[in-house]
């Protein structure tokens, strides 16, 4: 069975007080640290280059390389790690200078309260932690962000996100194009202004329950940028909203019905006036194509018209779209059916 290696979190001490470096030593061993100490700056880079140190405590005076320039170089190398400076020159200048390097503390020399220096290290560490969570946390947003953005702008349905307020936050290029709208338009727009008024009224309906934390679907009917409506089907997802947090924003797909709807409006027309329906109207599947005939009875077409003869060709303007190299003055007949 492998055993999981926990990382010991590593001090770096640096002193030329030999008995500052073994009292730190062995009290922070103690309290289950690894310590590497250095009797001067550059020796204390050798190791902080070396090592995988996660704090380093220093002193300022000390022969053959300062704290100071300690600090400046691995300030230089990496502008977050954290040290903490331990030091009997108290210097108005030397903190001010100290903290500018990214000293998280200031410890005057002699140490009089060991548990002060512990607290501090056992902060600096902790704040370590956090800010490595939360930048790692970031990165993973940034990367599923990148993800959602690319899967978005490829689907054919529209997708847009919006806040608290119904501004419109984000729109994909299926959701510009079938709004007639470019998308910094988009971006500068409230739901309410590409939405009937009536329409708008649903949306604030339909919020209260997102509010809830629940998805909702329903129909409403927008308004293009050349002034036509567009009817379209809403699938709204409130944003993760987390424990006690308020409710955000809703992830919307929207999908355009306006064909559905049209055709809906035109059969409950031939419904309530038959008159109007044309006297040899022949219904016809709008999805798989068969005819119904007198009996009712759904049949293929080639079927359902066995008199005829069917040769299956392609129209020019269809040929032109699907092979622009052929030549459409060669039909095989005079129909202008072009034979492939």
């Amino acid at each position: 069975m492998h055993q999981i290696k926990i990382h010991q979190e590593t001090l770096l001490i640096i002193d030329d007080e030999s008995s500052i470096r073994q009292c730190l030593s062995i009290l922070f061993e103690s309290k289950g640290y690894r310590v590497l100490t250095a009797e001067n700056g550059q020796a204390g880079l050798d190791l902080f280059f070396r090592e995988n140190v996660d704090v380093v405590i220093t002193d300022l005076r000390m022969p053959v390389m300062d704290g100071l320039e300690v600090m400046r170089t691995i300030h230089k190398s990496d502008p977050d790690f954290p040290m903490v400076v331990i030091s009997g020159v108290g210097k108005k200048q030397d903190i001010i200078q100290s903290l500018k390097m990214g000293a998280k503390d200031y410890i005057s020399k002699p140490i009089l309260d060991l548990d002060i220096i512990v607290h501090v290290v056992r902060k600096v560490l902790e704040n370590r932690r956090l800010a490595y969570e939360n930048q790692r946390y970031k990165n993973q947003l940034e990367k599923r962000e990148e993800q959602y953005r690319t899967i978005t702008e490829q689907i054919a349905e529209g997708v847009l996100t919006i806040d608290a307020r119904e501004n419109i936050t984000f729109v994909n290029p299926a959701f510009c194009k079938m709004m007639g709208y470019p998308a910094d338009r988009l971006l500068a727009m409230n739901l309410e202004q590409i939405s009937t008024p009536d329409s708008f009224l649903v949306v604030l309906e339909q919020t209260q329950i997102q509010k809830k934390g629940e998805t909702s679907r329903y129909e409403i009917q927008l308004v293009h940028a050349n002034g036509d409506p567009v009817h379209v089907e809403l699938t709204c997802s409130p944003m993760n909203l987390g424990q006690g947090r308020s409710y955000a924003g809703a992830i919307v797909m929207a999908r355009d019905i306006s064909r559905r709807i049209a055709l809906k409006n035109q059969y409950e027309k031939f419904i309530k006036h038959p008159s109007s329906m044309p006297e040899h109207a022949i219904a016809i599947c709008a999805n798989c194509k068969k005819i119904r005939g007198k009996d009712r009875l759904w049949r293929d077409i080639e079927k359902a018209f066995s008199h005829l003869v069917f040769s299956h060709g392609i129209c020019p303007n269809c040929c032109e779209q699907l092979y622009p190299g052929i030549n459409f003055e060669d039909t095989d007949d005079d129909t202008g059916n072009v034979s492939v």
